[in-house]
């Protein structure tokens, strides 16, 4: 898993709920956050729930 710096994380996870309500599959999105697949499919689960 990537080591984000400070500011860092935020910046992905918004990106990768972005790239989520796009439809982007999750490999491309791992790829361009470099988040993992588990904490994009948490995002994922939480935006559902809003």
């Amino acid at each position: 898993m990537k080591k984000f710096r400070h500011g860092e994380y935020e910046e992905a996870a918004e990106r990768a709920k972005e790239l989520l309500d796009k439809g982007v599959g999750i490999t491309e999105i791992i790829n361009m956050t470099g988040l993992s697949e588990e904490r994009i499919n948490k995002l994922h689960n939480n935006m559902k729930r809003k």
